[in-house]
């Protein structure tokens, strides 16, 4: 299936990751766990620079 606006979704990705990192540097005792989720975040980015829905959770 096609995702229409995956390039809005990529974008909103980018943010957020960006906001981890930043998060990161200014919590350096929560790194870890700020990365995982920044790492998260470039996934769905790689997902819907994919267009596919495939693999994406909907939960």
């Amino acid at each position: 299936m096609s995702l229409s606006n995956a390039s809005r979704w990529a974008e909103i990705c980018e943010i957020q990751t960006s906001l981890m990192l930043d998060l990161a540097d200014k919590f350096p005792q929560r790194r870890e766990q700020l990365q995982h989720i920044a790492d998260g975040w470039q996934s769905v980015k790689k997902q819907a620079q994919g267009q596919s829905l495939n693999g994406l959770s909907t939960k």
